[in-house]
């Protein structure tokens, strides 16, 4: 059992404790990752100040992506650190991958599936949900608030359900049909992809979906209790995760870093089956 002193103002927040082997392999990744965003950026002839930004931004992607992957598949360590490097070669190639969604998506996953064992504290659903109405005036992503709201239900309904969440619930649902309303969007306007890495996305999208629907057990322990983690909860925030990518698969490049977390847990299954099940002859 650990109770981190984190615990004693955020249900959700998971500190990166170095003596456990994986984080400190984080732990070591990241500067190492704010050191490639600031090279790229300085050969790419940028100004001092966009080359302390990308550090910024590319020291905040190995975490995200890291920890989305750890949330959205808890049994699969090696799986995360597949996610981190794709992610990290998406930021190379994609102008402005987007961030503050990837932090509005962690946030959604960890109260449904509630990997710390705790519960959301009231200041946490406030902050997530904040995060969300964020993301859907920043990015220009109106279909984010039901997916906010989707986890928001979720944890109010899944075991041991926190019923205040139906309210922010509403408050995200609410925000989605301000924006369609204000900005005069309908919901007939979702997009398609239109490009290869869209199609290839969407794939990636669907063989996920499948590992949540065939998901059957789950061996992770809570960081708090130490009690395995509820099937339901954890299957919830992979349908969250799932939902994050596609409400913006018409526009890749804004949810590339959840998109290729995505991938990189596909991957992983696939090797670790692969080694179960190794081919005959």
């Amino acid at each position: 059992m650990a109770y981190h002193r984190i615990y004693k103002y955020s249900s959700i927040g998971r500190p990166l404790d170095p003596k456990f082997r994986t984080n400190q392999v984080v732990l070591a990744l990241m500067p190492a990752g704010a050191g490639l965003g600031a090279v790229t950026a300085w050969l790419g002839g940028q100004s001092g100040e966009q080359v302390l930004l990308q550090a910024m931004h590319f020291f905040l992607i190995v975490y995200c992506s890291w920890a989305l992957a750890r949330e959205l598949d808890p049994d699969d360590h090696v799986a995360a650190f597949i996610s981190l490097a794709i992610a990290l070669f998406a930021a190379l190639t994609v102008a402005s991958p987007g961030i503050l969604i990837v932090f509005a998506t962690l946030g959604l996953v960890r109260i449904v599936n509630r990997s710390t064992g705790l519960a959301a504290r009231q200041l946490d659903s406030v902050i997530v949900m904040l995060l969300a109405i964020a993301v859907i005036y920043s990015a220009q992503s109106p279909y984010f608030g039901l997916v906010a709201a989707l986890a928001f239900i979720l944890d109010g309904s899944l075991k041991e359900p926190l019923r205040r969440q139906w309210i922010y619930a509403l408050v995200c649902f609410g925000g989605t049909i301000v924006y369609l309303v204000d900005h005069d969007v309908g919901l007939i306007n979702l997009a398609v992809p239109d490009s290869l890495f869209g199609w290839l996305a969407l794939l990636f999208l669907l063989i996920f979906a499948l590992n949540t629907l065939l998901l059957k057990e789950v061996h992770s322990r809570s960081d708090v209790n130490g009690a395995t983690l509820d099937l339901s909860r954890v299957r919830g925030g992979m349908v969250v995760g799932l939902m994050a990518a596609l409400q913006g698969i018409g526009r890749p490049e804004g949810v590339v870093i959840i998109v290729t977390v995505i991938a990189g847990i596909g991957i992983g299954m696939a090797f670790r089956k692969g080694f179960k099940s190794p081919a005959s002859g």
